[in-house]
């Protein structure tokens, strides 16, 4: 087999923009400055912060620039969405799947611990939400959705969703630390209050986050002790991987559609490839098309345990991630793989394939067949 390594792991970690790599060094070496600085080297960090949040609310459609707050990451974005709304209204409902990220699900638990009820939405067995016959709680509320499942690749229909806050009287909040750029997003269009954003998922630097707050918007800083991010985030602006950050949204605003085309292409390529000729693979979520991140897929290998088929999968030279593409210490196998009716043995032997706008189809033939033999010596390994 071909020695050539091959990246599908990019939820995980991609690779920057050239353009990013560029301004990122440009601003490590060169622009030392604190955005904050009175002296015309801070007023000239200043605005490149002002320029990069522009970007970056240009990429989601939002009107109002200084309603874009950087954070350390898509975590801390969503956490602070999530906490800050909580803490504003001290009190309410808090309508959540059983298969958003856990960053949501811990955020979600704590303001639970306090008093807030949680209400949990159903989903179909291709991790699409269904907003049917949940009863509706008197008081503020905040609807939890994510755009696209971090482990089944699923999109949620945001117009349903609005409309389901809309009927509940509640705030929604959209995770769009995976799928963002995938799917093109326009919070008017949408009717978000609440967005969070993961830089490094776009082409940016690893972390940086942001957290879009509709101005009007119930919600309280979770990080003090300093006046920046207009009073919204504590702590110096992290300006090398901000500027970065926002050079990749733009990169998105430019080429967003090339990017989707593209991967789209290789997607199914890689799909059809492991579906023709892995006889154990079955994937999981929705079909390859529109309901669908063109980015992910998730296979399941029937009689395989996920970690060691990855760790031969690597050895043959694949990168992929095995298992739950985010995990908490609890977890025994990806709650999303239970929550659509998945067997225990389906969920312990998923496989992550994650694309990036670099994956083309030249390397898709050579992945296929990378996997179908680390199938074929985790297979001949095991016990007969």
């Amino acid at each position: 087999m071909s020695q050539e390594r091959i990246y599908l792991d990019h939820a995980a970690g991609g690779w920057l923009f050239p353009k990013v790599q560029k301004e990122l060094l440009r601003f490590l070496v060169l622009i030392q400055a604190s955005p904050t600085g009175g002296h015309r080297e801070g007023r000239e960090a200043r605005e490149q912060l002002e320029i990069a949040r522009k970007r970056v609310a240009d990429f989601i459609g939002a009107k109002n620039f200084e309603d874009v707050i950087f954070t350390s990451g898509g975590t801390e974005a969503v956490q602070s969405a999530i906490l800050g709304w909580g803490t504003s209204v001290r009190e309410g409902t808090i309508y959540v799947s059983e298969i958003e990220h856990p960053a949501v699900e811990s955020a979600v638990k704590r303001l639970g611990a306090i008093g807030f009820q949680v209400r949990r939405l159903q989903v179909d067995p291709k991790g699409r939400l269904k907003w049917d016959g949940v009863k509706a709680e008197s008081g503020a509320a905040l609807v939890c959705v994510h755009l696209a499942n971090h482990d089944l690749g699923s999109l949620q229909n945001l117009g349903e969703a609005k409309q389901f806050a809309d009927r509940v009287g509640a705030k929604l909040f959209v995770d769009g630390t995976h799928g963002a750029g995938w799917v093109s997003l326009d919070v008017d269009k949408v009717g978000a209050d609440l967005v969070a954003l993961s830089g490094h998922r776009l082409g940016g630097p690893k972390g940086t986050g942001a957290l879009w707050i509709r101005t009007g918007t119930p919600w309280v800083p979770s990080i003090e002790g300093g006046r920046q991010e207009g009073d919204r985030r504590g702590g110096t602006e992290n300006l090398p991987a901000i500027v970065g950050f926002g050079v990749a949204a733009e990169e998105w605003i430019k080429s967003g559609e090339r990017f989707r085309d593209s991967t789209r292409m290789a997607q199914k390529a890689l799909a059809d490839g492991i579906g023709k000729k892995i006889s154990i693979a079955r994937l999981h979520g929705p079909e390859v098309g529109d309901f669908r991140s063109p980015a992910h897929l998730a296979f399941s290998f029937a009689g395989l345990e996920a970690e060691s088929l990855a760790l031969v999968m690597d050895r043959v030279g694949l990168a992929v991630r095995g298992g739950s593409g985010c995990v908490t210490r609890e977890m025994r196998i990806p709650p999303a793989m239970k929550a659509i009716g998945a067997s225990h043995e389906e969920a312990r032997s998923l496989i992550l394939f994650t694309l990036g706008p670099e994956t083309g189809l030249g390397k898709i033939s050579t992945a296929v067949d990378l996997v179908k033999e680390a199938v074929q010596r985790l297979t001949s390994a095991l016990p007969s």
